[in-house]
């Protein structure tokens, strides 16, 4: 197992005012230290620097080597949440930033917790790194019947669905939920991704779903990979 590094942006330099440094707010985000990320990104705001580029030479480098520590099995859940917490911290102030900039999101990607599983850490994780690549997440929590995930896909226009199952007694439902969307007639307007400690690249085949996510990391690539993909318009 090789210990992931930090990447460092090429030409930060370039894009920053004169002395400006990254490096404690790069480790502010991998230490979790919401405060200082906090102060630094509003520093960041009030220096003029673009909200696009606070975001990725100053928040995604350190949020990035977590993830791939998380990804290795380097750090855990708890790890994980404690950086997610400080981006998070972060995003709050450029998120009005980048929408008065009008910057569309990549997609809108409906996801939640199949029906009768109550459990939320891991597609907590996943909906802020899916926000972190620039998508509209709705996350519709814990304990999701079908209708609700279809309902919503369809209000929303949705680019892609995920459905989140811990318990091996209720990822059934993933698959109930996808051939719900067959009968809607809408299996060929979004793409599915399942997810979730019983889940497999196998049993994403045997359910229907367009892809399967190992962890958070894996899905957030998968999901930029599939939402390119061409499908059927909503009307």
């Amino acid at each position: 197992m090789t210990e992931p590094v930090l990447q460092i942006p090429e030409g930060w330099e370039g894009r920053a005012p004169q002395n400006w440094e990254w490096q404690t707010l790069w480790e502010a985000v991998e230490e979790g230290d919401h405060k200082y990320t906090h102060n630094r990104v509003e520093q960041a705001i009030e220096a003029s620097i673009d909200p696009r580029v606070i975001l990725d030479d100053g928040l995604f480098p350190g949020f990035n080597l977590q993830g791939d520590r998380f990804s290795e099995q380097i750090i855990f859940i708890p790890e994980m949440l404690i950086t997610a917490r400080a981006m998070k911290t972060g995003l709050a102030l450029i998120r009005p930033l980048l929408a008065a900039a009008a910057e569309k999101p990549v997609g809108t990607f409906v996801m939640g917790t199949v029906l009768g599983d109550m459990h939320d850490i891991g597609q907590s994780i996943v909906t802020i790194m899916l926000e972190n690549a620039g998508f509209n997440v709705i996350n519709l929590g814990t304990d999701v019947h079908p209708d609700r995930f279809i309902e919503t896909a369809e209000a929303e226009h949705a680019d892609l669905v995920g459905f989140s199952a811990l318990l091996s007694t209720t990822v059934y439902y993933q698959k109930v939920t996808i051939e719900e969307f067959v009968k809607a007639g809408h299996r060929d307007k979004v793409k599915i991704l399942v997810g979730g400690a019983p889940t497999t690249q196998e049993w994403a085949d045997e359910c229907g779903a367009d892809g399967w996510g190992r962890d958070a990391v894996q899905a957030v690539k998968l999901a930029l990979r599939l939402v390119e993909e061409p499908r059927e318009a909503w009307a």
